[in-house]
């Protein structure tokens, strides 16, 4: 199975990236996640997630295939912990348990779509509607693909368009896992960039932070202190090190 050059991790390696073209990247993310993410209902998202997940389970899936052949060579677990790993995170992509995390941060499983309220805001005649940053920046760990697949799916739900940065050599399962989602629907898929540099690189950085509303990073103590010194002031940013879990849903939601 061959991967199309959908996305920037894609690319040949002697293809150089310049931040002329993480611009339009992300340029691009916003007009696509105007025209196809932003109004899609959270139950037609949580359907896509949760048929996607159960593609992943099933052996002969091509992309599932495809990231047990290279796995064990490009993150360093055997076949068999890579399918394990699969079989355990992607079983938890149901309809039931992602409704009940949507209710469970934030209060009603349709807070992203319309204006409502859960049963302690009846009391006080309150409601709320949550809305997520349109640009969403995910700086992952080469150590830990997880965290990165979980902001991809939750980022998804919260609507926003998302620009995924990898670590040098681990981009291939959140790149498989974009396809995947590519190929199941193309327009979502448009909403979504994946990219692999080594870390540091100030002029691709610069640029991309600019661009983002929101940057979330996952790394050692050292890594998250040298990405907050370069995030814009008008630019969230939620570091989680190696210690901390990673955020239920993608930070940047705003109660109004």
């Amino acid at each position: 199975m061959t991967l199309p050059n959908y996305f920037l991790a894609d690319l040949p390696a002697e293809a150089a990236l310049t931040a002329t073209l993480i611009a339009e990247a992300c340029q691009t993310l916003r007009r696509n996640r105007q025209r196809y993410l932003a109004n899609r209902s959270t139950e037609s998202l949580v359907n896509t997630l949760s048929n996607l997940a159960n593609d992943w389970l099933e052996p002969d899936y091509p992309f599932r295939q495809l990231a047990l052949e290279q796995g064990p060579g490009a993150i360093g677990f055997s076949r068999a912990t890579m399918s394990s790993g699969l079989d355990l995170f992607f079983k938890q992509f149901t309809q039931h348990n992602l409704q009940a995390l949507l209710e469970q941060d934030l209060g009603h499983c349709q807070r992203l779509d319309q204006m409502c309220c859960a049963e302690p805001e009846k009391k006080s005649n309150r409601a709320a509607i949550a809305t997520a940053p349109e640009l969403l920046v995910h700086v992952t760990a080469g150590n830990l693909p997880n965290p990165a697949l979980f902001n991809i799916a939750l980022g998804l739900l919260a609507r926003a368009a998302q620009f995924v940065k990898c670590a040098t050599g681990a981009s291939l399962l959140p790149r498989l896992f974009a396809h995947s989602l590519y190929q199941a629907e193309p327009k979502l898929g448009a909403c979504l960039e994946i990219a692999e540099w080594r870390g540091g690189n100030a002029g691709l950085e610069k640029e991309l932070f600019e661009q983002a509303d929101c940057i979330t990073a996952t790394g050692s103590d050292e890594t998250l202190a040298s990405i907050r010194q370069r995030v814009p002031a008008r630019t969230r940013f939620l570091g989680y090190g190696y210690r901390v879990s990673s955020p239920t849903l993608p930070a940047g939601f705003c109660p109004t």
